[in-house]
């Protein structure tokens, strides 16, 4: 034989489906990786470098002339669908001299149902074609030389979902089998796409990658056991102080974060090191489904591999009602009698009463000159901005007196006589102007001879002051402005929807990252999306819609607040819309 006879073993190499985690990262493919897994019996956990660190060895019998290794090579569907065209792709690979009848005659697999199928080392290709790669666009790449060929074997049944069979497998060695002689076993649907991931296929090999000779291996450890659940956003911590070597002590820890990521970008997911040290932490943003690598090295360079699943389940947008405005400008409006005054004050909570109140949020006075009631002037600003939420229990209250007397007390004249009519009056108007460009009017009358006679303790005869409740912004035709708030702590889009409770329904969807398109769907969703530069969750959203009921009711609301990963919070409530009334 060319070189030394070794004990044929299968390996198991790990992996899943990969996103990048930084801009160099390739993905591993476009089919749904991670669904079908391999696996062999017999078998054993292997203890080895490089990309045996964690496999399975699985014992086929020795590299000898002529020998018949034999293995069951077993395949369980994942997926939640049934796989209708399997295929089980064979590579064989040796380095220089390349794959010759001196290593290989045949390859034999049976199904469980009785179909023998044998492949002939003619039936290999004479190129490095990889169906898997192919196929599927991905960069498998378990075998780079110039030797890799490939032959697909058909399963000649369908894999049904959640089903595990066993393939038996005996390989017939040629003459002199050269110990670096291999053969690849991986799986994939023709019909689903679905593909088995680096760490879940097999490889025959010579070599076993066991412990040196007299040392005993270090054991691999990660506290929480093999699977372990988390939500996005979560800083995820993973603790490898529970390892331990029995006759040395462990001197590297390496962490692989995602298997099916290719972090270093070269094409192998599967020996890739995001982390060292005992303790690391990581964080996915969105919900995902990852296996994590330790491996550990003691003082005699054996190592030792644990793998842990993570799920990380999605978290619900945490939806706010900020309330339901209405703006506008309130003016006065004054006509009659000349020099007199009208004095408005906006209280908050107004006792009518008692007449106090929980503040006064704006003052106006206006002052009657002859001529257009245009050319009355007022003292600061003649308009007062207005902001009203209608669903708030505060309320605002308009307070309008009336001053036809000669006092100093006029803050625009002073000193202004009475004109002399006792009898006359003034007209007022209280506008209300929207942003929409519609106008609302209330219409009083102040009385000269009432003023006048307040000073006789006669107050049935005179109506002072007038007192408006500002509850015309909430009316019937009348613009509202709708504000809800939204966090989403992961790389969800997110879906507002208002239903206004009279037929009318309105929706905006905020995508995480416009530049990047919809938020991809799990699986495998977008975990790594703010490690490509995008904004760091959480991310703080505000949405204004503006409503104008065109009755007057009560009216149930319903904010809905989505992600695109079906975590959604739902808000209600009441607003009453009242008829214009007075307003005019």
């Amino acid at each position: 034989m060319r070189e030394m006879r070794r004990r044929a073993v299968v390996w198991l190499i790990a992996s899943a489906l990969w996103i990048s985690v930084v801009p160099a990262l390739n993905a591993a493919g476009n089919g749904t990786q991670g669904q079908i897994w391999l696996d062999c019996d017999p078998g054993d956990q292997a203890h080895g470098g490089g990309w045996q660190a964690g496999g399975i060895v699985c014992f086929g019998g020795e590299y000898a002339p002529d020998a018949l290794l034999s293995f069951d090579l077993i395949v369980e569907n994942r997926d939640n669908v049934d796989q209708t065209n399997l295929q089980v792709a064979l590579a064989i690979h040796s380095e220089s001299p390349p794959t010759t009848g001196d290593d290989l005659v045949f390859v034999r697999l049976t199904a469980p149902d009785g179909t023998v199928t044998t492949i002939y080392l003619a039936d290999f290709g004479s190129s490095e074609y990889n169906p898997f790669d192919e196929a599927y666009g991905g960069r498998h790449h378990v075998y780079v030389g110039t030797d890799a060929i490939w032959k697909n074997y058909n399963y000649p049944a369908v894999l049904a979902e959640d089903e595990t069979v066993r393939i038996a497998v005996e390989v017939q060695l040629g003459p002199d089998p050269s110990d670096l002689f291999e053969i690849h076993f991986d799986a994939f649907d023709m019909d689903t796409g679905a593909k088995s991931p680096n760490g879940h296929d097999v490889t025959l090999t010579s070599g076993g990658g066991g412990p040196t000779p007299g040392n005993e291996p270090p054991t691999a450890c990660i506290s929480g056991g093999d699977a372990v659940t988390v939500h996005e956003s979560d800083l995820v911590v993973f603790d490898g102080t529970c390892s331990s070597d029995p006759d040395g002590v462990i001197v590297s820890y390496e962490w692989d974060l995602d298997l099916a990521m290719d972090s270093d970008g070269d094409g192998d997911p599967a020996n890739d090191v995001d982390a060292t040290g005992p303790i690391v932490s990581f964080t996915w943003y969105d919900d995902y489904e990852s296996e994590v690598r330790l491996t550990v090295t003691d003082d005699d360079g054996d190592m030792d591999a644990a793998i842990q699943t993570v799920t990380v389940l999605n978290v619900d947008p945490d939806g706010t009602f900020d309330g339901a405005f209405v703006e506008f400008n309130l003016t006065l409006r004054m006509a009659g009698e000349k020099w007199h005054n009208v004095n408005m004050d906006v209280h908050v909570n107004y006792n009518r009463t008692t007449g106090a109140s929980d503040g006064i949020m704006a003052t106006l006075e206006v002052e009657r000159w002859p001529g257009s009631p245009s050319r009355n002037p007022a003292a600061g600003n003649a308009t007062i901005p207005i902001r009203v939420d209608v669903t708030s229990t505060d309320v605002l209250t308009a307070v309008i007196t009336y001053d036809p007397f000669a006092d100093d007390g006029d803050a625009i004249r002073g000193d202004q006589p009475i004109n002399g009519q006792i009898w006359g009056d003034n007209p007022i108007w209280l506008i209300f102007d929207f942003p929409d460009g519609s106008r609302c009017k209330i219409h009083h009358n102040f009385n000269v001879r009432q003023s006048l006679d307040r000073d006789r303790d006669l107050p049935a005869i005179f109506a002072e002051p007038w007192i408006v409740d500002l509850t015309c912004g909430a009316g019937a035709g009348v613009p509202i402005e709708f504000v809800a708030g939204a966090v989403e702590v992961g790389t969800d889009d997110v879906t507002i929807t208002w239903d206004f409770g009279d037929g009318a329904v309105t929706s905006t969807t905020y995508l995480y990252d416009p530049a990047l398109g919809p938020d991809p769907a799990f699986p495998p969703g977008s975990p790594y999306e703010p490690y490509f530069g995008g904004t760091l969750p959480p991310l703080n959203l505000v949405d204004t819609v503006f409503h104008t009921y065109t009755a007057a009711g009560t009216y149930t609301v319903t904010l809905t607040v989505n992600d695109d990963d079906g975590g959604a919070e739902v808000i209600t409530f009441e607003i009453t819309v009242s008829s214009l009334g007075p307003c005019k």
